[in-house]
């Protein structure tokens, strides 16, 4: 028999927002929010950002203020 090779627990992802125990997210905050988007722009998912759903969902919103007031551009160049 062929014994099965155990693959290595991927390391649990933390929050930045819960790191620095942010109270508020602010969608001015372009630099912290620059930390949830990808290079193409796109809104990284939970497994990649490590927030709760809660979170999740704040930051998803907080994004989506800032490019309708041009602050993040909606797609890269």
């Amino acid at each position: 028999k062929k014994k099965k090779k155990r693959k290595p627990k991927p390391k649990a992802v933390r929050c930045p927002l819960t790191k620095d125990q942010m109270i508020f997210l602010d969608y001015k905050d372009i630099y912290t929010l620059g930390k949830f988007v990808s290079q193409q722009g796109k809104i990284a998912d939970r497994k990649r950002t490590g927030c709760s759903a809660q979170l999740q969902r704040k930051v998803a919103l907080a994004v989506k203020h800032a490019r309708h007031m041009a602050l993040m551009p909606f797609v890269a160049k």
